[in-house]
């Protein structure tokens, strides 16, 4: 069954776990709604864009190959988005699946992490635009240098979120360079 954006604005009817779950499962079994999940989240308006973007995410992250397809256009538009909560998701898709992006999207979407951390969003944004950079930066060694500054450079400011990732990626930054 094909569902419309309107549609699934009916069945994501809460925030909870199960429904999300189920929601992934629904498009396990039908890979074309995760399209419509997408458009969804695009809307911008939540809390249905924030609740589309964490099935997308729960479906990405356990089936890497499922983003694929909508990896250049989740960065392209990730920069225009307001919802936090659709930034934390995708962004948690690339800090834990090996997605590939042209050189092009790498940049865009390295850029936004920079300014994601420069930023004041939530920590989980930081921490994911953290770990986002530190994959990037393994294409491009000068980027940990880079990296392992603005991350030392905010660690007596940051959340205990960000000081225990921050101090991790440090420790690996420092085992590179």
């Amino acid at each position: 069954m094909q569902y419309t954006p309107e549609q699934l604005i009916q069945h994501l009817s809460d925030s909870g776990r199960k429904l999300a779950d189920l929601t992934a499962n629904m498009v396990y079994d039908d890979p074309e709604l995760l399209k419509n999940l997408i458009k969804l989240m695009w809307l911008d308006k939540d809390p249905w864009s924030n609740r589309a973007s964490r099935v997308v995410s729960i479906c990405c992250c356990n089936f890497p190959e499922m983003v694929q397809p909508y990896a250049a256009g989740i960065v392209t538009k990730l920069g225009r988005v307001r919802s936090e909560g659709v930034i934390r998701n995708m962004l948690k898709i690339f800090a834990e699946v090996p997605v590939k992006l042209s050189e092009k999207s790498q940049s865009v979407l390295m850029n936004l992490c920079f300014d994601y951390l420069f930023g004041n969003p939530p920590v989980a944004i930081k921490v994911y635009s953290m770990e986002v950079l530190y994959s990037i930066s393994r294409n491009y060694p000068d980027l940990l240098r880079e990296l392992y500054e603005v991350i030392d450079s905010q660690l007596s400011e940051g959340s205990a979120g960000f000081k225990s990732r921050g101090n991790k990626i440090l420790k690996r930054i420092r085992d590179k360079i």
